[in-house]
């Protein structure tokens, strides 16, 4: 017990440091432990026990955020990227293992390993930047369900290989029965959850027993109790279920999260040169490889350039299920513990850089270099009415304005909507507003209105700092975007219904241009 108390101690004093400076609590959490390890006092049978039971508890919720219903719209485009990337970073991790001198059945490890993103550092960020139903958004969690799902069932035929082809047989049915489980549970017996939605306590035990359900499934079949906790929370993934369950989950998802790193921390070998070096080339073949197959696959399923480029920057990490897949090696004696810290550092070190890769700078920056992100330079006359984004909320202004005679110019991320435009002979620049190319292209300074209907409000950010003198109508949702676009000189027009009536209003202040324009407009 008194093993399991410092323990403890070690984590709430790594979280209490961390949100004491404002920083990620991760790092401070693997050093709690690797300093729990130096000074060898928590056995090493409660580190291991505690890395499995949080590892569990963390894929079950984060399979909770996993619901196949929220990327039908995506659903091709997730199978294309998804398996684009699960196979070619499979296969280069294969690849760079058998070169480093790494033995197949390591090699196999590894690989495996390094076909998954993470889930729960995805959908966080997703979740913290309101962009888990944007279109990349759903794109993106159907890729990190489609890849998971991959992992689990290749998972029993690698730890098996060994064993011999009717081991393996075995392990990929009972991996399959298992995943047909979930999804029939899915479909049958979640919904009857929602009578419980009053019923907190009764909600929770039901929840829970879902999961020993499944984790008892998995150990009865012997496969990995993760693999059962996630299923478990696929199941539990539809709305409304998953929404009445998120709440009470979250504290001690906390809870479970600073278990599991503190404890990864502690069980992680002292790192040699060599360990560092694989440990470095594969966590840039991780980084450096995802965004541009991302971007390739996603584009040729319809996606623009930049939704592609934050798909890719998002999912440049290896997963949960990467440790996983390392603890069943380590386990079972097939990998060794290098082998083993060598996968840990790798998905920590890719993990923890995620959220300062996936950010507007770096988008930006790798926008200027995608050469079909702003294709069709056009040079705007002076005086035109610039629309950033033309979809539903900026037709009908589009519309409006050409039957005016205004010239106007559109720029906007859909490569469909821009042809389509283009077609009407609709002058049409394919980017973004973020992007700082693509306003000069659309001659943002010298425009004589600009209205924005892209969806989040802050991309609008670079063009509200840049242009001075025009009116810039921005579509907002919620008053806290509204003060913020007002507080940088735009003009917050609320809800989207409102768009075409608050654009005309300020349109006709406007003094008539000389030669023709609009008439009856009021100075």
């Amino acid at each position: 017990m008194i093993g399991l108390a410092v323990f403890l101690l070690g984590a709430a004093a790594a979280y209490g440091v961390a949100r004491r400076l404002g920083v990620p609590t991760t790092p401070f959490l693997l050093l709690a432990g690797i300093v729990l390890n130096v000074l060898d006092l928590v056995p090493r049978a409660i580190l291991q026990d505690s890395l499995v039971l949080g590892l569990t508890f963390l894929l079950f919720v984060t399979g909770i955020e996993l619901s196949p219903r929220r990327v039908r719209a995506q659903r091709r485009a997730a199978l294309r990227v998804g398996l684009f990337q699960f196979g070619v970073l499979g296969a280069a991790g294969v690849g760079l293992s058998l070169a480093l001198g790494l033995d197949p059945l390591t090699a196999a490890y590894l690989g495996l390993a390094l076909t998954a993103s993470s889930t729960l550092v995805v959908v966080r960020l997703l979740q913290r930047r309101k962009q888990l139903f944007e279109p990349f958004g759903r794109l993106v969690v159907g890729v990190l369900l489609l890849q998971d799902v991959l992992v689990i069932l290749l998972v029993p035929l690698l730890t098996r290989l060994p064993e011999g082809p009717a081991s393996v047989a075995w392990g990929v049915l009972g991996t399959a029965a298992l995943v047909a489980l979930a999804f029939a549970f899915q479909r049958w017996a979640t919904p009857l959850l929602v009578s419980l939605q009053h019923e907190e306590e009764v909600l929770l035990l039901a929840v829970l027993s879902v999961l020993f359900a499944f984790v008892g499934l998995a150990d009865a079949l012997a496969l990995p109790l993760a693999a059962g906790a996630f299923l478990a929370g696929v199941t539990l993934s539809p709305f409304p279920v998953s929404g009445m369950i998120r709440g009470q989950l979250a504290p001690v998802a906390e809870f479970f999260t600073a278990i599991f790193f503190i404890a990864l921390g502690a069980l992680l070998s002292a790192p040699g040169p060599v360990v560092l070096l694989h440990a470095l080339a594969l966590a840039a073949l991780v980084v450096l490889a995802t965004p541009p197959l991302v971007v390739w696959v996603a584009e040729r399923s319809g996606f623009a350039a930049r939704p592609g480029i934050e798909s890719g920057l998002l999912l440049s990490q290896t997963s949960e299920l990467s440790l996983v897949v390392g603890l069943q090696g380590l386990l079972l004696a097939q990998i060794t513990p290098d082998v083993f810290t060598t996968l840990a550092l790798v998905t920590v070190a890719t993990m923890v850089l995620t959220p300062f890769l996936a950010t507007e700078p770096v988008v930006r920056r790798l926008m200027r270099l995608h050469p079909l992100a702003r294709a069709g330079e056009v040079a705007p006359p002076s005086g035109h009415v610039l629309l950033l984004g033309c979809g539903s909320g900026g037709m009908p202004l589009l519309e409006t304005l050409l039957a005016l005679g205004e010239a106007v110019v559109v720029v906007d991320d859909d490569p469909e909507v821009v042809e389509r435009l283009r077609e009407g002979e609709v002058t049409c620049i394919r980017g973004d507003a973020a992007d700082p190319e693509a306003l000069r292209q659309a001659g943002a300074g010298r425009a004589k209105l600009i209205s924005s209907t892209v969806r989040r409000p802050r991309d609008n950010r670079r063009l509200l700092e840049t242009v001075e003198d025009v009116p810039v109508l921005v579509r907002v949702f919620d008053d806290d975007e509204a003060a913020w676009v007002a507080e940088l000189g735009g003009i917050p027009v609320m809800y989207s219904e409102a768009a075409a009536e608050e654009f005309l209003r300020w349109f006709d202040r406007l003094p008539a241009p000389a030669g023709g324009g609009a008439a009856n407009r009021n100075p």
